[in-house]
């Protein structure tokens, strides 16, 4: 059998099918295969080097790989087939040095208080692990929820923890949970981040294969709870023995069992006597002299762990027989005698409800309105239409019951919500809810992105002191804000989905967010388009296309942009057509049609000066600039630049000002005027840093970087890249991070550190696939080929070029032809 390189990911296999090469190529002459010397002597490297490659202590480089196929007999597609190879063996072994060496994660929530019972479920799962099987399901019969599968597999990680001293990973599927599962994607994507790794690839194939290989020697316990399928979970399980995962879902996920070899039990309510020594463990040993009321009491909450902690809190001061009367009388009223658990313990949650304090108790009905997966207090606070204080007080009341879980944020198990929504019949407060969210985003968006707001005019937020507390709240709340979009819209809230909509969008965009802000503004689209309001479709349609062009979706984004100037102009709206127009300059500037965007950009230029709007005139001098700057009207692009940095010193924009000098800088340094360009940056630098914008530095950085390369030093242009990259990251502007990286494998590779080079790219290619950020994808691609070329593999080089070249024609970019020239000189 001859080699096959298709077999190939890993070193390994790579030294393997290499010996078959050598076995191949040695037929006939009465050798078992080519001598080490002689394909030493063929290839012209040092023998004592090629029995390193053949050996696998080292990766070969990809050009030798080349001449060594190509000396023992390989064909032309031989040659691409092996480059291939050496590929997927880089991205292999990039991926491993993915995996930093980091404290170990402890993600187990706390243990369960006075856990109590279920000693054969946890000697089964002790027994596990002395066995081959490293997969355990704890389901629960007859899909009961609340009957303890997340405090089992928590209380049992926390006793097992010291055989896992890599770690302890947890997370919440989601799977019966408000709005959609937690997709398999996203969950390898958290679970990487969790070890330490940042830059993750796209596609689930490419994630759960960089998990496993994160997990792969590792001794890591890994907790999936609330599974809604076996598809949800397979993906994510560990291929390494020493790795053990507990897996918890209302379902038998019976295919786990079936194809992946994993352990089910079955976990059914408590016993009779389970359930009195949990009573007796959260009430102490009244329940003894109680006994008969405490087993009625037990049987009353259907044996279930939830139901009898929840009713434990309230029986602290009040007689056992007392809670049974009662709850049985509230059980009559409720319900039939089907004896349905879910039925049961729903009669438990009605009474319970009932022993709350009034305001606890408005508290939890007022909670049923809200969409989101988790609250704090000030949403508390707005629901109920109080202070803060008041707020805290009652959200710790229902802690207090067991009825929220948490500290800061606060979740309710998935029966409380169901059951708190039955409750909801306050209208208003879903009003008050989405009102919360238009406020609060405002007020934090102004601390955050102070440009955009009047500070004099900011809603009250007191929770929010600082740009950091604001963006750790708008990041915390991402996923709610797009529900709460979706509630106003489903509640005939179309204007104030929209306003949310539109306030939100920064935020989402700027942290790479863009899926929820497409959906965002398509809801706001629908809603516009049902109320008749034709402003609102105008507005809806170019933030569309902003997300769009911020994701690299050029065409999509241009189609919106073009829908909403035709709106504009039905309304003789010359303001929004004019910033309409700016917004599709930018657009047709990405996509390389440099001529029409010029056109757009002066088109709204000349309209904002007939309306006398200096600041969003500034605006559109700026990108009128950096088109020209694209065309290579360098003298032109200055021009621009300086009206734009006068016309923000005169209107008083600091951001703006920083935005021209920085600009400006980038053209000078083109011009050769160094000097003059990093005073430019100085300036930029300086004003950024006092304004708090991150963003705004690494970008600065980036530049400053850009002046070593015009000048051929690239050593000295690699760690301003890399500053510029680690403040991006900091600052969460992924598509900045995948520009930058690219910028740095361009440095690297012209320093002649080719496996950097390799490197950055690789990371830049993996973020720009994972966001959509086509264009970077092409340069990272680019990129790709200039190490291979750089290091001799011509095929590999061929390959990555054609691929970028496929990209920059379907974005339409002028890099298209530049490559095309180059490919032709191959």
């Amino acid at each position: 059998m001859g080699a096959d390189p298709e077999q190939v990911k890993t070193r390994a296999d790579l030294v393997r099918q290499l010996e078959v090469l050598r076995g191949n190529a040695a037929r006939g002459t009465g050798r078992t295969r080519v001598s080490l010397a002689d394909l030493a002597k063929r290839i012209e490297v040092p023998r004592s080097t090629v029995h390193t490659y053949l050996t696998g202590q080292t990766l070969l480089p990809a050009e030798v790989l080349d001449r060594m196929v190509i000396a023992l007999g390989g064909t032309a597609d031989d040659q691409r087939l092996w480059a291939d190879a050496w590929d997927r063996v880089a991205a292999h072994e990039h991926s491993s040095k993915q995996v930093p060496v980091v404290a170990a994660p402890r993600q187990l929530p706390a243990d369960i208080t006075a856990f109590t019972g279920r000693e054969t479920e946890i000697r089964e799962l002790d027994e596990l692990l002395k066995r081959p099987g490293r997969t355990a399901v704890l389901s629960a019969i007859a899909g009961t929820p609340g009957v303890g599968k997340t405090a089992l597999a928590v209380h049992w990680g926390h006793l097992v923890a010291d055989e896992f001293p890599d770690g302890q990973l947890y997370l919440n599927l989601r799977g019966y949970d408000v709005g959609p599962p937690v997709s398999a994607a996203d969950a390898a994507l958290t679970l990487l981040r969790a070890l330490g790794i940042s830059e993750v690839p796209r596609g689930l194939d490419e994630r759960t294969g960089l998990l496993r290989s994160a997990l792969a020697g590792r001794r890591v316990l890994l907790v999936l709870d609330n599974a809604s399928s076996a598809e949800q979970v397979r993906p994510l399980l560990p291929a390494t023995a020493s790795c053990f995962a507990v897996v918890t879902s209302r379902d038998a996920l019976s295919g786990l069992a079936v194809v992946d070899g994993a352990h089910r039990l079955d976990l059914d309510v408590l016993t009779v006597e389970e359930a009195v020594q949990l009573l007796k463990t959260l009430l102490g040993q009244r329940v003894y002299y109680e006994r008969q009321a405490a087993i009625e009491l037990a049987e009353l909450c259907a044996r279930l762990p939830l139901a009898i902690r929840i009713v434990a809190e309230v029986a602290r001061h009040e007689p056992l027989t007392r809670v049974v009367r009662d709850l049985r009388a509230e059980r009559l009223d409720l319900l039939d005698s089907s004896g349905d658990p879910r039925s049961m313990v729903r009669a438990v949650f009605h009474w319970s409800y009932r022993q709350l304090r009034p305001e606890a108790a408005e508290l939890f009905r007022l909670l049923g309105h809200h969409p989101g997966r988790d609250f704090d207090v000030p949403l508390a606070a707005a629901l109920i239409g109080t202070d803060l204080a008041d707020a805290a007080l009652r959200v710790e009341q229902l802690a207090s019951a067991s009825l929220v879980q948490g500290d800061g944020r606060y979740e309710m198990h998935d029966l409380l919500r169901a059951y708190g929504r039955e409750l909801a019949a306050d209208p208003d407060a879903a009003v008050r809810l989405i009102d919360h969210y238009v406020d609060a985003h405002t007020a934090a968006l102004a601390l955050v992105y102070p440009r955009n707001f009047d500070l004099d005019e900011r809603p009250e937020a007191p929770w929010l002191t600082d740009a950091g507390t604001a963006r750790e709240w708008l990041s915390a709340e991402a996923d709610n804000v797009v529900e709460v979009v979706q509630l106003a819209a489903d509640r005939g809230m179309g204007a104030k989905a929209r306003r949310l909509a539109h306030v939100a969008k920064r935020h989402l965009e700027t942290t790479s967010r863009g899926p929820q802000a497409m959906r965002m503004h398509h809801v706001a689209l629908d809603t516009a388009r049902a109320d008749g309001d034709l402003p609102g479709v105008g507005e809806a349609l170019r933030n569309l296309g902003a997300t769009a062009e911020a994701m690299g979706r050029q065409p999509e984004s241009l189609d919106w942009l073009r829908q909403s100037t035709d709106v504009w102009r039905r309304l003789d709206n010359r303001r929004r057509h004019a910033e309409t127009l700016s917004s599709i300059g930018i657009t047709l500037g990405s996509l390389g049609r440099l001529d029409e965007s010029i056109a757009a950009h002066e088109e709204s230029i000349e309209l904002l000066r007939q309306l006398d709007r200096p600041h969003q005139l500034a605006i559109c001098l700026l990108n009128l600039g950096v088109t020209m700057e694209q065309r290579g009207e360098l003298d032109r692009a200055l021009t621009n630049q300086r009206a734009a940095l006068e016309t923000f010193r005169a209107v008083g924009d600091q951001l703006g000002q920083a935005h021209a000098l920085t600009n400006l800088g980038n053209v000078l340094n083109q011009l050769g005027e160094h000097g003059e360009a990093l005073l430019m940056f100085d300036q930029a630098l300086a004003a950024y840093r006092a304004m708090g914008s991150r963003v705004g530095e690494a970008f600065v950085v980036k530049f400053l970087g850009s002046v070593h390369v015009a000048k051929g030093e690239h050593d000295l242009a690699i760690p301003r890249f890399e500053e510029a990259l680690r403040i991006s990251r900091e600052a969460g502007d992924r598509s900045l991070q995948a520009e930058l990286l690219n910028h740095l494998g361009f440095a690297r590779d012209l320093a002649g550190d080719q496996i950097g080079a390799r490197e950055a790219h690789h990371d830049a290619l993996a973020l720009a696939v994972e966001h959509g950020y086509r264009l970077e994808e092409a340069r990272a691609l680019e990129g790709l080929g200039a190490v291979a070329r750089a290091t001799g593999a011509a095929v590999s080089a061929k390959r990555h070029w054609r691929q970028a070249l496929e990209r920059y024609e379907a974005i339409g970019v002028p890099d298209a032809e530049r490559l095309r020239a180059a490919l032709a000189q191959l």
